[in-house]
């Protein structure tokens, strides 16, 4: 996945923050546009941040930090079992 976040923002409030709902949502190019004319049907906001490829083993955040896919994997399968050692 690579993420180019909107000029301007606040990396940490768009990455991180819990202040506000938000999804990420991957929609294949052929139906980008029907995806955002829903949205906007619904009066939902929506923006296109970045784009995925499946040969891609990594997460770029444009001009932040690139993580591979194992490493996140890794931290995100062993926060709970270091939580509760006992």
């Amino acid at each position: 996945m690579r993420v180019r976040l909107p000029e301007g923002a606040d990396p940490f409030v768009m990455l991180f923050s819990e202040s506000a709902a938000r999804a990420i949502a991957s929609v294949p190019r052929a139906q980008e546009q029907r995806f955002t004319e829903l949205c906007a049907q619904r009066g939902l906001p929506h923006q296109r941040i970045g784009t995925t490829d499946l040969l891609m083993p990594e997460v770029a955040i444009d001009g932040l930090f690139t993580v591979s896919l194992r490493e996140l994997r890794s931290v995100w399968a062993s926060v709970l079992p270091r939580r509760f050692e006992r």
